[in-house]
């Protein structure tokens, strides 16, 4: 046997190898080793808009909007400040509100249950305002892959005032 033929009897199997052999991307640690978990990070992690129904009052319609701007110590909790608009004919008000949000699972995954507090500012057309705590609980169900469905609602002064609100919300954004 030349060489020629024992070189590519052996070339042939290692190329045919090399092909089904693909490299491992890397993945570079976050932050030069530092732990994320004690981090503060500012930015808009998300954005959500919504519709939905005030059951007192008759079922005012309410539209609202949120904004993540904050994780606080962990990916998982969140600082948001949101807003809602709600109104029946001449009758309207807004609500403004920062609540700290849990969220049970990474934006990677397929629902995202979420449960928060927060402090909220209740000003009526007739001039009337409120200040009150909030508490909040939903989830988010995956539709693309950067939106997700949102189901939310919203318990208001002193668990008196239920909004049961549906919209979109963002995955995750900003730059990680």
């Amino acid at each position: 046997m030349t060489g020629a033929v024992r070189l590519a009897l052996v070339a042939l199997p290692l190329a045919l190898a090399a092909r089904a052999a693909r490299a491992q991307e890397f993945q570079p640690p976050s932050g030069g080793g530092e732990s994320r978990a004690a981090r503060l990070r500012i930015d808009l992690i998300g954005f959500s808009t919504r519709a939905g129904a005030d059951l007192r009052g008759g079922g005012l319609l309410v539209l609202g909007s949120t904004f993540d701007i904050a994780e606080l110590w962990s990916p998982n909790v969140r600082l948001r400040p949101s807003f809602e608009f709600s109104g029946a004919g001449r009758a309207t008000a807004e609500h403004l509100a920062a609540e700290v949000i849990y969220r049970f699972q990474p934006d990677q995954a397929e629902a995202i249950p979420y449960v928060g507090v927060g402090l909220g500012y209740f000003h009526v057309e007739d001039g009337s305002e409120k200040t009150w705590p909030t508490i909040v609980m939903g989830f988010e169900l995956r539709f693309r892959p950067s939106f997700n469905w949102l189901l939310e609602y919203h318990a208001l002064d002193r668990l008196d005032r239920h909004r049961f609100l549906i919209g979109l919300a963002t995955r995750g954004g900003g730059g990680r």
